[in-house]
């Protein structure tokens, strides 16, 4: 790959160069510079002021001096003091132009040109991980779509990395399901609709176990009779995983989410004597009331139990033996788990286990989320009856049908339908991507599906619409009687913009933050559509259509690619 730089870090690099002689070449100019209002300039810098007092100058005098040692560099066609001490700096209008020129000869280089330190780099990660005899609930949307984000992103700044599925197969669940179906259950009804029995199978347990205290009991007897290799349960074990794994593939395909190996906890079930006997011979584990225990470092956070009395495992110790295998196979500088936020405390024992027995050297991450909110609060959960991520995934596809009849009446039939899928999905994504993960994510379909303000499909149709100007450019021709009128502001402002991108996929990566990329490219959007409905582009005079083109290609390219990252499908057209 190339060395492209930002213009951000070119500027730094002509501060260096015109002031390193005076402040040092070991000072940081970069973090003296950010973008500014296109009215002040294009950058400014705080350099003077935060060097006034070591210098025994004032701020504003000290800027007065640096602009003179900027002025002279040919890329700059505007070097200001401003205020107390700010400096204020405009590239010329030329050395835009190239940027956007090499942003388009070198776009791979230029996406990681805040991010280079990343390449190589080997992440495993763990997302979505529903539970098996379950069907997945709108919660699982969010690990699921923000783990899939964080995976794209990781992997256009050239980390490898290795997405796993850690799907819930193994767990005191089992026992409940087990002896549910023993007792109730018909396995040809199951059959015909398993996840809907098995589920109605899992209540059934829970209503008759507030009326019979001996339910749990017997519920862990068949549990352990699993752990154990019992033939019956085993075979019974194997068919619920079956039928839950068939269902579950299509709202996958549906969400375009892929993973490169699916391990369930029973994949790890052989390691797990090892984890034991390991945190035994480190003196790590120690007994309590029969069950064996990890003490946390912290005297007042309660222990971490590794082992049941009964002998019985739990699932932490399931993730020990993950991390375990996860180094033994792939050697990773990172480890994340993409989990809600009220499992925070487990995973500080998990890892810290982990650490205690000297598992990996890899950094272990947990990304957390909140929980999502429904502005309709019909949508919201009811007792014993989980909102199922395929009715919220066909609600959306008909709401989004709805949207598109009205708004794309002139596509063909079939054209709607497909471009409604592509909506409903994107918009679903969209929305939880935009927020920040930490704090409960908001679900207002009216928000969602529009296309105007924030939403996946005033983006989308942005970007189309962009993309279509290239197409009818291939069939008109300029207005030639047109004079050039060289850039305009919204052009700037978009040639400025485009330049970021690189900064907002450093955020995303080095913060875990999907809504870095989100709201960058809703603020690209906006700055397009002023660029748009502002300046003439197929009938502009003959050098300005053609650099304005170019921009055009650019902003197609950047919308495309964080589009992508996101997990976002372009249509073709809308």
């Amino acid at each position: 790959m190339g060395n492209m730089k930002t213009l951000e870090q070119q500027l730094a690099k002509i501060f260096a160069g015109k002031l390193g002689n005076r402040f040092g070449d070991d000072f940081d100019y970069a973090a003296t510079i950010s973008p500014t209002d296109l009215q002040f300039g294009h950058f400014a810098s705080n350099i003077a002021m935060q060097l006034a007092k070591k210098e025994g100058k004032k701020p504003l005098d000290l800027a007065e001096d640096i602009v003179e040692m900027l002025r002279s560099d040919e890329a700059l066609t505007s070097v200001e003091t401003a205020g107390p001490g700010f400096i204020n700096i405009r590239f010329a209008d030329e050395y835009l132009q190239q940027q956007i020129a090499n942003v388009l000869k070198d776009f791979d280089s230029y996406i990681i040109a805040e991010s280079a330190d990343w390449q190589g780099k080997k992440l495993v990660m763990d997302y979505s991980h529903p539970n098996i005899g379950k069907p997945m609930g709108v919660h699982h949307l969010l690990s699921t779509i923000i783990g899939d984000a964080i995976k794209r992103t990781y992997r256009r700044v050239g980390v490898e990395v290795v997405a796993d599925n850690f799907i819930g197969d193994l767990g005191t669940q089992f026992g409940k399901l087990i002896h549910a179906v023993k007792s109730w259950g018909d396995l040809e009804k199951i059959d015909k609709d398993p996840i809907a029995e098995l589920l109605k199978l899992y209540v059934q347990f829970h209503i008759e176990a507030e009326n019979d205290v001996e339910l749990d009991d017997a519920a862990r007897a068949e549990y352990k009779k699993l752990e154990d290799g019992d033939p019956q349960n085993r075979a019974l074990w194997q068919k619920i995983v079956g039928w839950s794994r068939a269902e579950i593939q299509p709202i996958y395909d549906e969400l375009g989410v892929e993973f490169d190996v699916i391990h369930g906890e029973s994949f790890y079930e052989k390691d797990l004597a090892g984890i034991i006997e390991k945190g035994k011979q480190l003196g790590v584990f120690t007994s309590s009331q029969g069950a064996l225990v990890y003490q946390m470092k912290e005297p007042d956070l309660p222990p971490a139990i590794v082992q049941k009395k009964d002998g019985a495992t739990l699932y932490l110790t399931r993730d020990l033996a993950r991390i375990a295998y996860w180094e033994k196979t792939w050697q990773p500088d990172l480890m994340m788990v993409v989990v809600d936020n009220a499992q925070s405390f487990y995973f500080k024992q998990v890892f810290e286990v982990a650490e205690a027995l000297q598992l990996t050297d890899a950094t272990n991450l947990h990304v957390g989320f909140g929980r999502m909110r429904f502005a309709d609060k019909s949508m919201s959960t009811r007792k014993g009856n989980i909102l199922l991520l395929h009715e919220l995934i066909a609600e959306a596809k008909k709401r989004s049908r709805k949207l598109v009849a009205e708004k794309s009446g002139s596509l063909t039939d079939n054209e709607q339908a497909v471009l409604a899928d592509v909506l409903a999905v994107g918009a679903l994504k969209y929305n939880t991507l935009s927020q920040n993960r930490q704090s409960d994510i908001q679900f207002d379909w009216d928000k969602m599906l529009t296309f105007e303000g924030n939403s996946a499909p005033y983006l989308l149709y942005t970007v189309v619409r962009a993309g279509s100007i290239a197409e009818r450019a291939k069939s008109t021709t300029t207005a030639a009687e047109n004079a050039s009128e060289g850039p305009v502001d919204a052009e700037r402002a978009l040639m400025l913009l485009i330049d970021r991108l690189p900064k907002a996929v450093s955020e995303a990566v080095s913060e875990n933050r999907p809504n870095a990329i989100a709201n960058y490219l809703y603020t690209l959007a906006q700055h397009y559509n002023n660029f748009y409905n502002g300046t003439d582009i197929l009938k502009a005079a003959a050098d300005d259509r053609s650099r304005r083109l170019r921009l055009n290609e650019a902003f197609v390219r950047t919308m495309q690619t964080g589009l992508d990252m996101l997990g976002l499908s372009v249509p073709d057209k809308m």
